[in-house]
């Protein structure tokens, strides 16, 4: 999906998109450039985890866009962005199954 049909990918995109990723997530990652900005006193960029997968769609979608959005397939878009959005929902409503079983069933204190 990520390589052929979110956009058509040229060898000089691939080489963009994975460049760009990889320089995203290595900013948002970095001790050592979190304390190169404190040190001189620059806003630091807050350290948070990054899925490497969402890095690579965001940087192919905005190789897409920097061609006036051209080639860019809305489906699989939208079914990627479906599975960003029910994946923490399907695994919240998991998880609060198993704490009911164990809190209800098996009498565990789940707190």
């Amino acid at each position: 999906t990520v390589g052929q049909s979110i956009i058509k990918m040229t060898p000089q995109a691939a080489f963009v998109a994975v460049l760009a990723a990889s320089l995203v997530l290595f900013l948002f990652t970095s001790r050592s450039v979190e304390s190169f900005l404190v040190s001189k006193n620059l806003p630091s960029i807050p350290l948070v985890p990054i899925s490497s997968s969402q890095v690579i769609v965001g940087s192919l979608v905005g190789i897409g866009l920097a061609h006036g959005g051209k080639g860019l397939q809305a489906g699989p878009l939208l079914k990627i962005l479906a599975g960003w959005i029910s994946t923490p929902i399907i695994a919240g409503l998991i998880t609060y199954g198993v704490l009911f079983l164990l809190n209800n069933v098996f009498g565990q204190s789940v707190a």
